[in-house]
């Protein structure tokens, strides 16, 4: 079955570190899912586990470098990044 879109997830800062990876891309079978659909093929690719910090409340998620505050949909091409909250003092 081909897929039907391309989606470019980014993760940065410590969430970076934490999941060993700076970017991946994610194969898509429909032309564009959401939010929850977007974390289920994450688990589905790196394990539940392993998302556990992606989950958290306090991490933003950006859709083509616009924050989304609510649901979202994502379509071929789009890029995701995932922002860890910002401290500092």
């Amino acid at each position: 079955m081909a897929f039907a879109m391309t989606i470019n997830v980014l993760f940065f800062a410590s969430l970076k570190e934490e999941l060993g990876l700076e970017s991946m891309t994610l194969d898509v079978h429909d032309s564009f899912c959401n939010r929850a659909e977007l974390l289920e093929l994450l688990q589905n690719k790196l394990g539940r586990e392993r998302i556990a910090p992606l989950l958290m409340e306090n991490v933003a998620i950006a859709v083509n470098q616009t924050i989304e505050k609510a649901d979202f949909t994502v379509q071929t091409g789009d890029e995701v990044a995932f922002l860890p909250p910002i401290t500092g003092g």
